[in-house]
């Protein structure tokens, strides 16, 4: 058994009968694990897109007209969200659209960067089980100003609640504090943001969706080199562990298609299933295990060729993120065997998966249609 720097005696059961290249690290933990809301079991469910048709286009009243000329700089925008009694929020999808440009803050950190109105830039984010502060920095070059925002915060039990920019978010008429995003800073003096538009009438319009996740860098595998031809009607199995004591993991998206059916798991339990090369799903993995975490899928083939492709992206507590590709590195098996999809099952004498070809190849393409974020 391969042991660890923070590998600690407690847990020393658990790892009873694990294969040899697991381990658990026992001085990481989520912060969910200590909130009694968070105890329940993680429920995966079907991605839901954080729709920005739905929300309003914002700016801080400097101009008082709508869609007219604002000062140019860096405007703040800020709002609390207060989990409902009883969930136990743990990611955040956030999708923004600014003119000019944006940086989004969680809780005091910076997730992510973007600019443009035309389609909207999307950012995954952990979340504290209860309260959390979303913060955006937006920026006005020239002339008209405004941001527009949808955040999706995902609880544990698989439900999620939607909450758009409007003008209950407060904001400042001039440059931004200095430490605006943090949540120790005091916003009880702060004015509201002045409502600019609409998305379905103002200057700016309604701003296309990105894809939730990418399958470009993603690679078709499987059992044999020529799957992408002709392969045997059979189920294979293929598995991807992640063993990091070095971060937290707190969730996870997946993006998942196959020729012909999937069944997908995440540390043994099932998450969703598909039938048709021709699309994607996607799917919210509220909860992940801090440090050890297995991916497994099951995919059967009817006739003709056969492969899966998966993009997994894994959202860590620091704030930063990890994207996962099926490639060569995935163990595979031409059996699925009983157990096979739990973090614990010996795959150690199985064989890594065969890369069929980059995503667009045929006879699969690059059509294959995938969920907005």
């Amino acid at each position: 058994m391969k042991t660890s720097a923070c590998f600690v005696p407690l847990i020393t059961a658990v790892l009873i009968g694990a294969g040899p290249n697991k381990q658990m690290c026992g001085d990481t933990a989520d912060v969910t694990d200590t909130n009694p809301t968070c105890k329940g079991k993680m429920v995966p469910s079907a991605f839901e897109p954080a729709f920005l048709n739905i929300s309003k286009y914002i700016w801080t009243g400097e101009n008082t007209v709508p869609e007219a000329n604002n000062p140019v700089g860096t405007r703040a925008f800020r709002k609390n969200i207060t989990s409902a009694c009883g969930k136990c929020a743990t990611c955040a999808t956030i999708v923004v659209a600014a003119d000019d440009s944006s940086t989004v803050y969680v809780n005091g950190v910076a997730i992510g960067s973007g600019a443009g109105w035309t389609t909207g830039q999307v950012y995954f984010a952990p979340l504290n089980p209860s309260s959390n502060l979303f913060a955006i920095a937006g920026v006005n070059n020239v002339a008209r100003a405004a941001l527009m925002a949808t955040i999706n915060i995902h609880y544990s039990d698989g439900t999620h609640e939607t909450f758009i920019t409007d003008e209950s978010w407060k904001t400042v008429r001039g440059a931004a504090p200095q430490g605006f995003q943090l949540p120790a800073t005091s916003d009880s003096t702060w004015t509201f943001a002045m409502l600019q538009g609409f998305p379905q009438n103002s200057f700016w319009g309604n701003p296309a969706l990105p894809p939730v996740l990418p399958l470009a860098q993603s690679k078709w595998i499987w059992t044999s080199a020529n799957a992408a031809t002709t392969a045997p009607a059979a189920s294979n199995a293929f598995r991807k562990t992640i063993d990091d004591c070095t971060k937290v993991a707190v969730c996870a998206t997946v993006l998942i298609s196959a020729d012909n059916h999937y069944k997908l798991y995440v540390n043994g339990q099932a998450v969703g299933s598909g039938d048709s090369f021709g699309r994607a799903e996607a799917y919210s993995i509220p909860k992940l295990h801090p440090t050890l975490n297995t991916f497994a899928i099951d995919a059967k083939n009817d006739e003709g060729p056969a492969g899966v492709i998966a993009t997994i992206h894994i959202t860590y507590r620091d704030g930063t993120n990890q994207t996962i590709a099926t490639d060569g590195s995935w163990k595979a098996s031409q059996t699925v065997p009983n157990g096979f999809q739990e973090t614990f099952f010996d795959d150690s004498d199985w064989v890594t998966a065969t890369v069929v070809g980059n995503y667009g190849i045929a006879p699969w393409g690059s059509a294959v249609a995938i969920p907005p974020a």
